[in-house]
């Protein structure tokens, strides 16, 4: 059985610091941008993340690529 696997669609995602919340513990803030090319590099959607943060006026966690795919059992 080959199962092949097709990328229909990638979202870039900032998480960043929201601050600690009432239990102690730390709170993120996520910032999804939808409809990423899914050809694009990881380095393409690293530069314009960073390009993003700078808009911010919270801290950085993380930078995330998330692709949604599509698997087909042939």
């Amino acid at each position: 059985m080959a199962v092949n696997a097709t990328t229909i669609s990638t979202d870039l995602v900032l998480v960043m610091d929201g601050g600690i919340g009432a239990g102690g513990k730390q709170l993120f803030v996520n910032r999804s941008f939808k409809r990423v090319k899914p050809e694009a590099s990881n380095d393409n959607i690293y530069a314009i993340a960073q390009e993003l943060l700078d808009l911010q006026d919270k801290n950085n966690i993380a930078v995330q690529r998330r692709d949604i795919v599509e698997l087909i059992n042939q």
